[in-house]
């Protein structure tokens, strides 16, 4: 019985998807017009269904035999082809029906398959005759490999657990137990008079062991009458179970069978009885079992409890746990010594020390699973051969000797449906520890796919989103622990993954693709700096590619599905630049002809447009363009009609979008968030089956109207309506309907209200966009009306769902709608309400002697940038007008007086700033822990010190008062100090023990400084926009900074400076001087102690320096820029990674040369060092990377002979306002040069009539006009020299 629960093979959802297909009504009308019989496909179903009954059974044996798991996979291929194929004929019907309605405008439709004579069906039956033939031979072959009708082989078998442990072997869970063991001898505060806890991990996490730990617990033994221990594990057996118990609480229970017997039994042992059950492992998902199994627990005494041990968050819901413990990874230190006791004889490492080296390299692979840390160290126990242990180290887990890890693990993958399963094998092209978002796997899952079509109301992306959180709720996936929105995989569910989908997905290492399985059909892979076409040629060889996915790496932006606005400003444009390069060849020559691709991702290269041969991508689902430098789409694009996402932002670039866009009419997701897309496609409201569309706008006069967004019912999650001045009338936005759009979470209303705009009517507009009740996050930016509508916030309560509402420069409004009594609204945003000048009782929606509470859910408030605001009329009430409230923004309102609001008991975020007025002390908020006050002259810090116990960042302008600091402050920065010499001189700041970070602004000292204290933890120092800083140098560099990391000078003045100690900052890894008038020359020295090496040294703007001295450092980057006397840059045996030298015109190479390990030069504008590069580049053998930008006359060919070493990578010309070829014989010495950038030189002619480099893979032109023709892709004259 025990294969009987399992969830079916992971082909079944797919031939299941295949047979219904096959049954369409498109697909046989479309064989019938084609003169094809529709017997080829049923005759195809029968094939697939004489393999399909002996699925399950084949998926069983595959794990231990080679030859099965090649039958398997070639079944999977047929079935790969078979969906190509179908997928064909849906699509070639699909193109049939929309070029007919495109060509006519007759009423009535004749048969538009028919109409087409295009021969597409010549070539079907022999691809049917040839997968027909395939399945016959597997049909032959499963006879001889023995493979069963049925559900399979019975699981492996696994011993039943106990509730006996060894203790000592019990690692990193103290905590666990310890809360656990709590909570049984905790009353049942639920209300239940059995309580239930569940315990939930993923397989091998320790779950047993730590209800082994917690029943053998003497105070649990004390707590209860009796204690029963039921091992359950798959089989979800009634009469077993209930036996087991009878059987551990009376020792004379009878061997009967009878449920109804048995239940008796143990309904009269329990009566009265306080006791304690554990259920271990159970997979039961099944309501009435459970409730069947618990009948007789009911007599038992309140307080006794049930412990269930699961790897199922359904399964703990099912049971009506009251509470659930998710039981996560050991640290490495607890793993490590698990592994030692088994690895090691009595846990003791030490004499082998290589061996313990080894070790923690596996331990970490093990990643905190305690199974794999027993398993794998229980396997090395007396091995002493380093070989042994290096082969364990890099092996992959299925290839382990007796191995336990992955069949633990493969028990939970065995039990998911077979829609489940296809969708986790999916995620193999996942590599270990990649951070991914649940909204765009899914994504791809529908692409490929995976997603059933729901026969109710669910969309493919809920059903989606079910698929996911199933997988979640069986520790499949696990929340990031380093971005709260991402999942991640275990180490060992990645290796689960990779071996159930064999083949099939390839996550292309470092390097190119040498030998590749012929059958794969995903390919994965991290994206390089220029990715050549080198890297995937063996692409060509292969005709069934789905997936060409480049996967991010941790540091690129994370704007992509998910988009925040900024607490105090209106929406913004992310600035950025493409960080890779992909080779053209790759999308001309592989990716073009890959015609069975379903999912395609450019994201983050710097392509700046798409073939007309996208068109061949018939196939293509989903499309990726995001962070290019695409400027327009080719119009071929439109007729992929199977695309159901693209996704363009932050294509800052993109212009337009194809104006025959409303063709797409299966799209599904449109994101242009972040483009400079200007108008929007006509008839886009054709699109009906959008769920995403994160941009309108609105065009003026007989451009696209608001209204087209009346049929889009569908669309969700976030939506911007950008130029609503160009709405023409009141009616044109009722028709938009965004109160049927019940889905919207995140809406963002837009009018322009530059001067001279006109936007009459803007309150009629906005009173007729009232969107859904369901709505989230609201923002209304540039509205020109004199008052907010009544739905906003009236006594009808319309927005009872709004959490956060932003109101944006809305210039002539009065006054606030009534959002006080808005029960979900956390989060209120002001800016820009310039005529406001009283916020009072309409404010909260109440009068004011009412003391009914206001914004009860209100966390974050803030108002900015409202020069009439005089008033704050805080009308108290019960518990506060802001009972939750903890940030606060108050700024640049420089009316407003009165009082703020004095009881904000959880307020834990204070800033005001130029507000002149508001005289007021601060209320006492005793949970503050940031706190801003910008020229308000201090008076918020009467209080005294004592009163911040909390408090960790301060910025100020004076502190006087307080003869000590908060106790935990870590970050100060102090503005426009008028004492600021007795503060640094007095031991305020020195005696505390948590500073790290100070900055100071806007200070000028007056007097030579007796001595400077500050405190020794400081890792962080800024000094911004000060005077005189001669006058506090010479004390400040007699101090020693051991800590320091950071040191800032910008915007400042001193008259002198001898020489810079670098040996009082041992740690200094940056130092920026930027903007410092008076300084003329700059010298560092360094002593022993002091830093042997830099990340960061820039210099720029300092128009009085003169001369630059270095001393003998390593410099990753080293910049100077904009100094435009400079003529000296010495240098005693310096080290530069990285030099840039931007705007020196008087700087001269240095008489030593530059340093020969330098890896990366750029000079701009520099016009002496220009004319000195002969001299100057000899001999930098090391130097890859070289940048040169310059307004010398005198360059007209380059770069000339010898001039640039041989080493270079990469080559940028740009500006050379002169320049009209490139020199042959120079660039044909650069014989490993991959990347040239020619970019602004306007009388550029051409390149070389000898060529370019072999080595070349890349070139980019911009802005060389008389290059443009010359130079066209493929075809231009000079293509001939590439």
């Amino acid at each position: 019985m025990a294969g009987a629960v399992v969830g079916g093979a992971l082909l079944s959802a797919s031939l299941q998807v295949l047979f219904d297909r096959m049954a369409s009504r498109d697909v046989l009308t479309f064989l019938r017009e084609q003169k094809l019989s529709a017997t080829l496909l049923r005759v195809l179903k029968m094939k697939f269904l004489a393999v399909k009954e002996v699925l399950n059974d084949a998926e069983a044996k595959q794990i231990t035999n080679s030859d099965v798991k090649d039958w398997v996979d070639e079944l999977k291929d047929a079935v790969y082809d078979a969906e190509d194929l179908l997928d064909e004929i849906t699509t070639e019907a699909l193109r049939c029906k929309m070029e007919f309605v495109s060509q006519t405008t007759a009423t009535q439709v004749p048969n538009i398959i028919s109409a087409s004579l295009n021969p597409f069906g010549e070539g079907i039956e022999s691809r049917v005759e040839g997968i027909t033939d395939k399945l016959e031979l597997l049909a032959q072959e499963k006879d001889v490999l023995g493979l069963k009708e049925g559900v399979g082989e019975k699981l492996s078998k696994r011993w039943p657990t106990t509730s006996l442990v060894d203790e000592s072997g019990v690692y990193g869970r103290d905590d666990n137990k310890e809360k656990i063991v709590q909570f049984l001898l905790s009353h049942n505060a639920s209300g239940n008079k059995i309580g239930v806890i569940a315990l939930v991990g993923m397989g091998g996490i320790g779950k047993t062991t730590l209800t082994q730990l917690v029943y053998n617990d003497r105070r649990v033994d004390e707590c209860f009458d009796l204690k029963a221990w039921v091992c359950v594990s798959e089989e979800f057996d009634l009469v077993r179970i209930t036996k087991t118990i009878v059987k551990a609480i009376h020792s004379g229970a009878s061997d009967d069978n009878d449920l109804n017997l048995l239940q008796g039994k143990l309904k009269e042992r329990l009566t009265r009885k306080k006791f304690l059950l554990v259920l271990d492992d159970l997979w039961n998902e099944n309501y009435n079992n459970w409730d069947m199994l618990q009948t007789p627990f009911i007599v038992g005494l309140n307080g006794s409890k049930i412990i269930v041990t699961t790897r199922s968050d359904k399964v703990a819901s099912v049971m009506r746990s009251v509470h659930t413990h998710h039981l996560e990874q050991l640290s490495f230190e607890d793993c490590w010594s698990l592994f030692a006791k088994h690895a090691f004889r009595n846990g003791d490492s030490s004499p082998h020390p290589k061996l313990e080296e080894i070790g923690k390299e596996i331990v970490k692979k093990c990643k905190g699973l305690p199974l794999a840390a027993k398993t794998l160290g229980g396997a090395l126990y007396s091995e002493l051969r380093v070989e042994e242990w290096d082969n364990v180290l890099n092996s992959e887990t299925w290839d382990l000797p007796n191995d336990e890890i992955l069949p633990a693990l493969r028990l939970s993958y065995s039990f998911l449906p077979s829609h489940l399963k296809q969708c986790f094998a999916y995620c193999s092209i996942f590599p270990k520890d990649y951070e991914f978002e649940k909204e765009n796997l899914i994504l791809l899952w529908m692409a490929e796919g995976f997603l059933e079509q729901s026969t109710g109301k669910k969309t493919m992306e809920k059903v989606g989103d079910g698929y996911f959180y199933d997988l979640v709720s069986r520790s499949f996936f696990q929340k990031s622990s380093s971005h709260k929105s991402y999942f991640v995989m275990h180490d060992l569910i990645n290796d689960l993954a990779q071996l159930v989908s064999g083949k099939f997905c390839i996550q292309l290492k470092d390097g190119k693709m040498n030998e590749i399985p012929e059958k794969f059909r995903h390919l994965s892979y991290f994206r390089s700096k220029y990715d050549l076409f080198e890297r995937f040629e063996t692409l060509t060889k292969l005709n069934g590619l789905r997936t060409f996915l480049p996967l991010n790496l941790g540091y690129l932006p994370r704007y992509h599905l998910s988009d925040k606005v900024s607490k105090k400003r209106g929406p913004c444009s992310y600035g950025y630049s493409p960080w890779f390069q992909l080779s053209n060849r790759v999308l001309n020559d592989l990716i073009s002809k890959a015609q069975y691709l379903r999912v395609l991702s450019l994201c983050y290269y710097g392509i700046i447009d798409l073939p007309d041969t996208i068109r061949n991508l018939k196939h293509l689902r989903y499309l990726d363009l995001s962070y290019t430098s695409i400027k327009r789409l080719p119009d071929s694009i439109c007729s992929l009609y199977n695309l159901q996402t693209l996704i363009l932002s932050f294509c800052e670039y993109l212009v337009e979008l194809p104006i025959m866009m409303s063709k797409l009419i299966r799209l599904r997701h449109l994101d242009i968030r972040h483009s400079k897309v200007k108008e929007m496609p006509s008839q886009l409201g054709q699109l009906k089956s959008l769920q995403k569309l994160t941009n309108y706008r609105v065009g003026k006069k007989s451009g696209t109207r608001v209204g087209e967004l009346r049929e889009l019912s569908h669309i969700g999650g976030i939506l911007r309506i950008k130029e609503l001045q160009n709405v023409v009338d009141g009616r044109d936005a009722s028709e938009a309907n965004l109160a049927g759009k019940q889905y919207l979470d995140d809406l963002q209303l837009e009018w322009n209200d530059d001067d001279g705009v006109d936007q009459n009517g803007a309150d009629i507009v906005l009173n007729n966009l009232q969107p859904h009740s369901n709505l989230k996050r609201f923002t209304i930016h540039g509205y020109g009306g004199l008052r907010f509508p009544d739905w906003l916030g009236g006594p009808a309560m319309l927005m009872i769902n709004m959490v956060s509402l932003r109101l944006w420069r809305c210039k002539n409004v009065t006054a606030f709608p009534p959002l006080g009594q808005l029960p979900s609204l956390k989060h209120l945003y002001v800016s820009g309400a310039e005529e406001v000048e009283r916020v009072g009782a309409e404010f909260y929606g109440t009068d004011s002697s009412s003391t009914k509470p206001y914004f009860v859910s209100l966390k974050a408030l803030s108002f900015c940038h409202m020069p009439k605001w005089k008033e704050w009329l805080c009308l108290g009430g019960q518990g506060g007008e802001f009972p939750r409230l903890k940030e606060l923004y108050i700024q640049y309102c420089p009316k407003l007086t009165g009082d703020l609001p004095n009881h904000l008991p959880l307020l834990t975020k204070l800033e005001n700033e130029e507000c002149e007025q508001l005289v007021a002390p601060l209320p006492r908020v005793p949970a503050i822990r940031e706190l801003t006050t910008r020229n308000n002259n201090g008076v918020f810090l009467r209080s005294p010190a004592s009163d911040f116990m909390r408090l960790e960042s301060l910025i100020t302008s004076d502190i006087s008062q307080w003869t000590e600091l908060p106790p935990v402050l870590q970050k100060l920065s102090i503005e426009k100090a008028d004492s600021l010499e007795s503060l640094l001189e007095e031991e305020i700041l020195q005696s505390n023990t948590c500073l790290q970070d100070l900055t100071i602004t806007k200070c000028s000292f007056s007097r030579t400084l007796r001595r400077v204290c500050l405190p020794i933890t400081l890792k962080s120092l800024r000094i911004h926009e000060s005077k005189n800083l001669e006058l506090l140098l010479p004390e400040f560099f007699k101090c020693h900074f051991s800590l320091l990391e950071r040191l800032n000078i910008y915007d400042s003045t001193f008259n002198y400076l001898s020489c810079f100690p670098l040996s009082i900052f041992p740690r200094l890894t940056f130092l920026h001087i930027i903007e410092v008038r008076g300084l003329e020359s700059l010298s560092f020295s360094i002593s022993e102690g002091g830093p042997t090496s830099f990340d960061d040294l820039f210099i720029s703007g300092c128009p009085n320096l003169v001369s630059i001295e270095l001393p003998a450092l390593n410099f990753s980057r080293y910049s100077i820029f904009f100094c435009k006397n400079l003529k000296s840059l010495l240098h005693n045996a310096a080290c530069f990674r990285s030099l840039r030298l931007r705007d020196c015109p008087e700087l001269i190479f240095p008489v030593q040369g530059l340093p020969s390990n330098l890896n990366s030069l750029s000079i701009a504008n520099c016009d002496k060092l220009t004319s000195q590069m002969e001299v100057g580049l000899q001999g930098l053998a090391s130097l890859r990377h070289f940048n040169i930008e310059s307004k010398c006359k005198d360059l007209e060919l380059f770069p000339k002979e010898c001039l640039l070493p041989s080493t270079l990578t990469s080559l940028h010309i740009s500006g050379l306002q002169n320049l009209k070829s490139l020199d042959s014989k120079g660039l044909q010495l650069l014989t490993t040069l991959q990347k040239l950038v020619i970019s602004d030189c306007p009388k550029l002619q051409s390149l070389t009539e000898e060529g370019l480099p072999t080595s070349l893979s890349f070139l980019t032109i911009k802005n060389c006009p008389l290059l443009k023709d010359r130079c066209k892709f493929g075809t231009g004259e000079e293509w001939h020299h590439k």
